[in-house]
């Protein structure tokens, strides 16, 4: 049977990135006074920062690596904070990557 969940490696300040790249995605994917959806979705992140403020080994559902990665992608390409050119965002992609 397949593991329905994945560790998250967030040592090399991993972990800390992610928060807010999470936070930040949060806040402008599913702003508050959304549809019920968004509401859910927006707990559903709020719900992974937490467990990654809580260990830099967090266990994450592994249906939500797809989320994750779509907010990593968004924030290195999309938003005016970051560029792909940085060496966090193959890290962070390489670490929602691995089994």
């Amino acid at each position: 049977m397949k593991k329905r969940i994945f560790s998250f490696d967030g040592s090399d300040g991993a972990t800390e990135m992610l928060v807010l790249i999470l936070k930040h995605y949060a806040d402008i994917a599913y702003p508050l006074g959304g549809s019920d959806c968004a509401a859910a979705s927006r707990e559903a992140i709020h719900g992974i920062t937490n467990k990654l403020i809580q260990s830099d080994e967090a266990e994450i559902n592994r249906r939500q690596r797809p989320l994750l990665k779509s907010a990593v992608k968004w924030f290195y390409t999309e938003s005016e904070y970051a560029s792909p050119e940085d060496p966090m965002y193959d890290n962070l992609l390489e670490k929602l990557s691995e089994k």
